[in-house]
């Protein structure tokens, strides 16, 4: 099994760095003046090209046809994305328990069952939000523009938890995004949902909110006692001093 606490710092392969291969890096510098690059252009044209794009660009997502008033579409957009990011958060943290089955936890690291419990939490706000949908006339199965933008924003954390060489701390350090982002979304449908009156669903929200806060408490604390651990391994060990005879008289 491998070790409880993975160091990432520790020596290893790592051939990247130039530093150590001056004669490698002179020749590819070389090589750069032999075969410079066959098109033209630079920085600027490039940034002209994305201005163009973005302008003939068409929205990442649309709110489809319905009857629903359009005062409440601006609150379905947002309820839509935080469809889609609790259910995908429901899966990065299935990949989490994976990476714990893998290395084990580590002294003041989360349990299984302390996983297992924000998993179905996130599960069930994903089902909490459905339903919220489904009742100011929405469909649950649209991907609205922000589900749509976030989804595409968060697709980079679950490469990294199911990523095989990545250990239970670097899955952890990279779910706080996840859960920085999650709090502020929901913050911001709430805000959002205050003009309509809805005291069931300022409510929920508010409930959400509260507990995402304390997923975001437990993480840091889980990141902060592997900094600890981490720095236990790593402190150098004093020399043993041995006390001085006296001299025989």
């Amino acid at each position: 099994m491998k070790p409880q606490l993975e160091i990432s710092s520790k020596p290893g392969a790592n051939h990247t760095g130039l530093a150590l291969h001056p004669e490698q890096r002179d020749a590819m510098v070389e090589a750069t003046r032999e075969f410079p690059p066959t098109s033209s252009g630079g920085p600027a044209q490039i940034a002209e090209l994305r201005v163009a794009y973005a302008r003939a660009g068409d929205p990442h997502a649309t709110m489809p046809e319905s009857s629903v008033d359009a005062a409440r579409l601006p609150v379905l957009d947002k309820l839509g994305a935080r469809l889609q990011f609790e259910r995908t958060g429901t899966r990065l943290y299935d990949a989490l328990i994976s990476k714990l089955d893998a290395y084990g936890s580590f002294e003041g690291g989360p349990s299984r069952k302390d996983l297992l419990e924000i998993r179905e939490q996130e599960l069930g706000h994903a089902l909490m939000v459905q339903e919220l949908i489904k009742a100011i006339g929405g469909d649950p199965t649209t991907v609205t523009p922000c589900a749509s933008l976030q989804a595409t924003a968060s697709r980079g954390i679950g490469d990294v938890l199911v990523d095989p060489r990545t250990s239970l701390v670097d899955c952890l350090e990279i779910i706080l995004i996840a859960e920085l982002a999650d709090l502020d979304s929901w913050a911001s449908l709430a805000r959002a949902a205050e003009p309509l009156g809805d005291a069931e669903l300022t409510k929920k929200v508010a409930q959400a909110q509260k507990t995402e806060l304390e997923h975001l408490a437990k993480i840091r604390g889980w990141i902060e006692a592997a900094d600890q651990a981490r720095n236990k391994t790593m402190r150098p060990r004093q020399a043993a001093t041995t006390p001085k005879k006296e001299k025989e008289s």
